[in-house]
């Protein structure tokens, strides 16, 4: 492509739509065109640049030419859109700059989303409607669909000291969402499912869903996890602990009538552990989900696993006679 110091526009809802590169990104862009000049074309629209708007600064500042290649947007939305998702495919981004960034095309995902239903045009890969909107933030950032909710909250709440230690990975999406919540319920006071005491909202941990905090408290939390470190007697076969949890090995029990009570002693231990996760889930099954078919449908879930098992244990008896 021929290469001109081109006299370019630019928009500044373009130019302000991607985060500024910090000082030694900046330094080590400016040090490469110097040195080697500017091979990467700057994208434009209609005479307007869409991509480049660092590398177009620094060509003009030190008079180096560059090309530019021209691309065809349906509307100011579609081009912003397309500069977001370059930049998350490009640049080395934490999940909070992720969600941060994909963020910034929201309205123009709903303003879109809009405009072809109303035109009744089904929404391409890059479009979404309604509900569908955060879905395809959270596809964009490369995060799950509640860490975006997180990204969200904290994007809405905190304050610029928050966000700069996030930035900077200095501390967790979880723990900036952790002290939003704090904030929320200072005061406040819940019952804990296990000890019967009522308790500051500070000493129950939020759950990753975003909606209720968990119904037990950070002690007894801490108390389970020692009984189960209790329960993992080094001597049995097969049991261990991992993070505070029971798991169990693949390592086979000796083949005699002794045996079976360490077998019953770890088959114990993984019901257990299966009854504590499932009413922790359960849990959050809350009342504006809840309608005849999602009952249902978690009552065959829980029919097809409880069938499942009995089928093993027949199985293995068919196979043992």
């Amino acid at each position: 492509m021929e290469k001109s110091l081109y006299h370019l526009r630019i928009n500044p809802e373009f130019h302000n739509l991607i985060p500024p590169l910090t000082e030694e990104e900046r330094k080590m862009l400016e040090d490469s065109i110097v040195r080697d000049g500017c091979d990467t074309p700057l994208i434009v629209w209609k005479g307007t640049i869409v991509d480049g708007h660092n590398r177009y600064e620094i060509c003009h500042k030190h008079s180096i030419p560059f090309s530019i290649e021209e691309r065809d947007f349906e509307d100011k939305d579609a081009a912003m859109l397309w500069m977001l998702e370059r930049q998350l495919g490009r640049r080395n981004l934490n999940s909070f700059q992720r969600g941060e960034l994909a963020l910034r095309a929201k309205e123009h995902l709903a303003k879109a989303a809009k405009e072809r239903m109303l035109a009744g045009v089904a929404p391409g890969p890059n479009l979404a409607q309604g509900s569908r909107v955060s879905e395809q933030l959270a596809k964009m950032a490369g995060v799950g669909r509640e860490t975006m909710k997180k990204v969200e909250k904290i994007d809405s709440e905190a304050d610029d000291v928050i966000k700069d230690q996030l930035r900077k990975g200095k501390i967790s999406i979880h723990k900036a969402y952790t002290g939003i919540k704090a904030k929320e319920h200072e005061g406040e006071m819940r019952v804990c499912e296990s000890c019967g005491k009522e308790k500051p909202f500070t000493e129950f941990e939020p759950p990753s869903n975003c909606s209720n905090y968990r119904p037990i408290c950070k002690e007894c939390e801490a108390k389970a996890k020692e009984e189960a470190t209790r329960a993992a007697d080094p001597s049995i076969t097969g049991i261990d602990v991992k993070n505070g949890q029971v798991v169990h090995t693949l390592v086979g029990l000796p083949n005699n009538p002794d045996a079976f009570e360490q077998l019953v002693d770890m088959l114990q231990n993984t019901l257990d552990y299966y009854i504590s996760s499932f009413q922790g889930l359960i849990n959050q099954y809350q009342s504006r989900m809840m309608t005849d078919g999602n009952t249902h449908r978690l009552q065959s879930m829980i029919s097809k696993t409880n069938k499942a098992i009995t089928n093993l244990l027949n199985e293995r008896i068919k196979e043992a006679l």
